[in-house]
């Protein structure tokens, strides 16, 4: 009896002694990454918050005048209008864009493997383009004047039309680009979220007659649930930080109609030697990403795998 109480304390010892070991190897895994988010990531961002309640620029010293920042950015009609511009965008590229993802990472799914993985690497292409060259690229399809765009509406007798300059086509001229960017992406990410549901669901739904559509409304969907929470978000926080296509193909025009908010605060930084206005109107947009993040996850719950 004395033995095995003796062999059992001293396992115990080794079990604890081991632990502790795999506890500070795992903070000793975690330790460089801590540190890069901390410089790179918290710091920055506690800096900028407290920048955001003074009134500073690169030439003095910082004066704290509290939230006098945030009421004016939060007065300023170009701001408030540009972030109404940001959420047409949002409604405009990210159910388009789900569905039509969604739809194609379905045919993908069925290809042969060969013409599956060339139509992958294909349609990866544009997401690996800078949003600059692609708002050039675009500038030169919608030119009013030879660009490919009305070239093919006049060879069927239409007529020429200011795709970025007209109010009426100006949004639109914009959100296209924007979907064709990262449609490859959220198509990639769908056809990983479909591959990785069992096929017995499929078979076992097969043998019990259910037809193709209620296995996608009863099987594809439900277990895709969590992969469209995470394609929403990514959607919605792209459409909201859009700027640099806009840049390239209307610069916000025509009159501040596709003005959006992170575009409007880089004109600011360009033009205004204070740097208050533009932080503070940095955190507000933060803010509201995070706000309407919460508020997805909220409506549409995460769930942990079927599996």
């Amino acid at each position: 009896m004395f033995n095995t109480t003796a062999i059992q304390k001293k396992n115990e010892k080794k079990l604890f002694s081991r632990s502790r070991h795999d506890i500070k190897t795992a903070y000793a895994m975690l330790l460089p990454t801590f540190l890069l988010l901390t410089i790179f990531a918290v710091t920055p961002l506690g800096v900028s918050m407290f920048r955001s309640f003074t009134d500073f620029s690169f030439y003095k010293t910082p004066e704290f005048i509290g939230f006098h920042n945030y009421r004016i950015v939060l007065a300023d009609p170009f701001f408030r209008n540009s972030v109404v511009t940001a959420f047409k965008l949002v409604f405009m590229i990210v159910p388009l864009q789900l569905a039509a993802a969604f739809l194609f990472a379905n045919l993908i799914k069925i290809m042969s493997y060969r013409i599956g993985a060339f139509i992958k690497t294909t349609i990866y292409i544009p997401l690996m383009i800078s949003g600059i060259v692609v708002g050039a690229v675009f500038s030169f399809i919608y030119d009013y004047q030879g660009g490919i765009l009305n070239s093919v509406l006049n060879m069927f007798g239409i007529e020429s039309q200011a795709w970025t300059s007209d109010s009426s086509f100006a949004l639109y001229s914009v959100a296209f680009p924007a979907i064709w960017q990262s449609f490859g992406y959220v198509t990639l990410i769908m056809l990983a979220g479909l591959l990785d549901i069992p096929k017995d669901y499929y078979e076992a739904a097969t043998v019990d007659g259910a037809s193709a559509f209620r296995r996608m409304i009863y099987i594809t969907i439900p277990n895709m649930k969590n992969v469209f929470i995470f394609v929403l978000i990514s959607g919605v926080t792209g459409a909201l930080s859009l700027y640099e296509i806009v840049l390239m193909i209307t610069n916000g025009g025509p009159g501040g109609d596709t003005l959006t908010p992170f575009l409007h605060l880089i004109n600011h930084f360009n033009n205004d030697p204070t740097m208050g206005y533009t932080v503070a109107g940095a955190i507000i947009m933060a803010l509201i990403l995070g706000v309407f993040s919460a508020i997805i996850f909220r409506i549409v719950q995460s769930d942990k795998s079927m599996d």
